[in-house]
């Protein structure tokens, strides 16, 4: 038994792909199999066998397309056909599902799986099985060269920092000897100088914190945020918008600049545009958050592009949790996580200084030193991060989703309905927690008019015009009411010019609770102590969600 080649074509030969165990050359190949539906359906043989004047072509269905062996017509035709078997059992196993692109997109373990079954045109004595088994092996030398690589790149980047350390240490004792006064002598004075900053060095804790923004429930009132005439547009979070003043009160807002970079359009017009406000008043600093020993702050930034027919498009969340102590007999503690089923495809980064094998087997925040503690001087540090990007329709990364209903009459008047409602992963994970409804969502319309019809006008929906665009305010949506719609009539040359509508969302709460889940699909479950009792200790837990580039086009 001699196999020319095996080939996986179509019912009217076209070849998918094609494997010659001979010396045989693809222009002959495209020609056996061209010629092969011809044979088939001439043939009145109930046999899956057909010749022609050269060789033979024993072949299976394959759904709709067929597994043929090109083989010499004095091979054995059992041996051919058990072969045949194989091959079928083992491109079944390969594909999920039998079309034309899975095919392509597993072409190479394919043509591996026949590579293995013949061998220069005779097949091995081989089983599925065996088959598996050699397609999943291992190469010892190839895990060999990784190790090897990778204890190499570690070498540079420890050869690297005490590089950074030497050239750092070098620096400061030029600049102390600079320092030194006029008189006294300069090598004593920079040798006790650079010794003096070395002892000072020395005590300087080694996991220094990272800064944090805190947020309060006051900042979710801020409008729209201003942005520089350079940037490429979005909304500013936690910045009062510009909105369209009389001349009297314009010197107050000189100093700043619209968020859209977009023209204004042609049915603006600013001198009949009502004051939104008649004075402009600085905005409060924003106070820490009190900390009663401990203060875990768990703060998230969504991104997402969503459809005016309100799928996602795309979606990102990134993550991190800061930790905040201000008693030293607390430091020495851990914190207890719990991830949900849904955290696999998150990518979770630990700092440094944190025992990386500990949260990942156990979801434990701990120092890799255990006779360390976390630093007590109630600054902010990040300690844990995170990234998830969501696949496209994937709602579990988008707390709210947009629907937009426009049609623009003739008169070039656009009527608009925009329903509004909480995503179903983000109602099922929050409909016992404390964080269950979000405040204060806006809704900006990048089209400046003070021709703004807003319909059933209530507590509940308002608006204001900026010269950025006009601005909805959505009071409240919780999960026992997670979805609402208002409409309005609004100045349009077509439906594109509404779109982009950007929203901003922002949630600060301090009354959360070890139920409460985060878009990271982590939850604090307790804080305890390192010693071996590992008793319960007291904190607070501190959310914060907000939203960067979230748009519906």
């Amino acid at each position: 038994m001699v196999v020319l080649a095996a080939s996986i074509c179509t019912r009217g030969g076209k070849a998918l792909l094609s494997r010659q165990f001979r010396d045989l050359s693809k222009d002959r190949i495209t020609a056996l199999l061209a010629n092969f539906p011809s044979l088939v359906s001439n043939s009145s043989s109930q046999h899956t066998t057909v010749e022609d004047d050269s060789v033979r072509y024993v072949y299976q269905p394959l759904e709709e397309f067929y597994i043929v062996l090109i083989t010499n017509k004095t091979s054995n035709i059992l041996q051919d056909i058990d072969t045949l078997h194989l091959f079928a059992s083992t491109v079944s196993n390969l594909l999920r599902s039998v079309d034309e692109r899975e095919v392509f997109d597993h072409a190479f373990e394919i043509i591996s799986a026949f590579d293995e079954i013949i061998n220069l045109g005779f097949k091995e004595n081989l089983n599925l099985s065996q088959v598996q088994a050699f397609l999943e092996m291992d190469s010892h030398e190839e895990k060999i060269q990784e190790i090897i690589e990778r204890n190499k790149e570690l070498e540079a980047t420890e050869e690297r920092k005490r590089r950074a350390k030497e050239i750092q240490r070098k620096e400061l004792a030029r600049r102390n000897l600079e320092q030194v006064p006029t008189g006294v002598n300069s090598r004593s004075g920079g040798y006790d100088s650079y010794q003096s900053s070395q002892n000072n060095q020395s005590y300087q804790p080694t996991y220094q914190p990272t800064p944090v923004i805190e947020m309060n429930a006051n900042q979710t009132s801020n409008s729209l945020g201003s942005k520089p005439s350079h940037s490429r547009g979005g909304l500013q979070l936690g910045k009062k918008p510009i909105k369209v003043v009389p001349e009297s009160h314009q010197s107050l807002l000189s100093h700043t600049q619209p968020v859209f970079n977009h023209p204004k359009p042609q049915h603006l017009q600013p001198e009949a545009t009502p004051p939104i406000s008649q004075s402009a008043s600085p905005i409060p600093a924003n106070p820490k958050v009190p900390n009663n020993g401990i203060l875990i702050t768990v703060n998230e930034k969504v991104t997402a592009e969503l459809s005016r027919e309100g799928s996602i498009i795309s979606s990102e969340v990134k993550g991190d949790l800061q930790l905040r102590i201000n008693n030293a007999e607390l430091a020495h503690s851990k914190i207890l996580l719990k991830k949900s089923a849904n955290a696999a495809g998150i990518d979770y980064k630990t700092h440094p200084n944190v025992d990386r094998n500990l949260f990942k087997t156990d979801s434990i925040i701990g120092l890799k030193d255990q006779s360390k503690s976390f630093p007590s001087n109630d600054q902010a540090l990040g300690v844990l991060r995170w990234r998830a990007v969501g696949k496209q329709d994937d709602f579990s990364l988008v707390p709210l989703v947009i629907t937009a209903w426009v049609n623009v009459n003739d008169s070039g008047v656009a009527e608009v309905t925009l329903e509004y409602e909480l995503t179903s992963d983000y109602v099922d994970a929050h409909s016992s927690s404390s964080h269950s409804s979000i405040e204060n969502i806006q809704i900006l319309v990048p089209i400046a008019s003070s021709d703004v019809d807003l319909k059933d006008h209530n507590d509940s929906i308002s608006y204001e015009i900026s010269d950025i665009g006009v601005i909805f305010n959505i009071a409240s949506v919780s999960v026992e009411e997670p979805q609402g719609s208002f409409e309005f009539t609004i100045p349009a040359s077509d439906e594109d010019a509404l779109f982009p509508l950007e929203l901003r969302i922002e949630l600060s709460s301090t009354d959360v609770t070890e139920s409460d889940i985060s878009l990271g699909h982590l939850q604090v479950i307790d804080v305890v102590s390192n010693n071996d009792d590992e008793q319960s200790l007291p904190f607070d837990l501190h959310y914060n969600l907000i939203t960067d580039n979230y748009q519906v086009n």
